[in-house]
């Protein structure tokens, strides 16, 4: 009888500490911890990309720029643009410029032509209550014909000429529907060299558009 009971007493005690042990939640390591939160982060920045269907990673706009003074210069560049995340996205985008020089007599004039590279990223979401804040990076080169006077004859002759600008800055995508924003940028070229641009200033401010 009294080994039935010893059993008995054995065999509840070993199931009371094995419920006991169960239900201990086991703290697992940093390290484990870590790894967990970034598989989760990534998961959930591959959910955010699928969300946007191919046909909606595609843009539509452009920029309008003057400059006014002796270099008189009036930009139109539409643009093409591709989301590779919702925040962030590449693109290439054509210029058209019209281009007057006053330190010729008569005044010189052409047409300017390009194409730029640029990506943009989206740092916040409604900034102040205003817009989208972004940041914007961008190649541009433009080929244009360079004016320069024939000592000998006194006319003005010409010669095509490329100029390159690397131009970083940022700006404001003001909504205006659910595709479309009106744009304001800032964009500013460190290595800029005036006997080498087309532009009088290596800050340029640009108004435009996407949708």
């Amino acid at each position: 009888m009294k080994k039935i009971l010893l059993a008995i007493a054995l065999f509840f005690f070993y199931s009371v500490s094995f419920a006991q042990v169960e239900g201990v939640e086991v703290e697992k390591p940093k390290e484990e911890i870590k790894q967990e939160e970034k598989k989760e982060a990534k998961k959930e920045k591959d959910e955010d990309e699928e969300k946007i269907p191919l046909i909606d990673r595609f843009y539509f706009g452009g920029n309008f720029g003057a400059n006014f003074g002796t270099v008189t210069n009036i930009t139109v560049a539409p643009m093409v643009g591709y989301k590779i995340t919702p925040r962030f996205s590449v693109g290439v985008g054509g210029t058209y410029q019209y281009w007057s020089d006053k330190r010729f007599t008569p005044t010189y004039t052409q047409s300017i032509y390009g194409g730029s590279l640029f990506s943009r990223y989206m740092i916040a979401e409604d900034f102040l209550g205003t817009g989208n804040l972004f940041a914007h990076a961008e190649y541009e080169t433009l080929f244009a014909k360079e004016p320069y006077q024939d000592p000998n004859t006194g006319l003005i002759k010409e010669k095509t000429k490329a100029f390159p600008s690397f131009l970083i800055g940022g700006g404001l995508a003001i909504p205006i529907g659910s595709r479309s924003a009106f744009t304001i940028s800032a964009l500013y070229n460190p290595f800029y060299d005036e006997f080498n641009s087309l532009y009088e200033s290596p800050l340029q401010v640009r108004i435009g558009g996407f949708f």
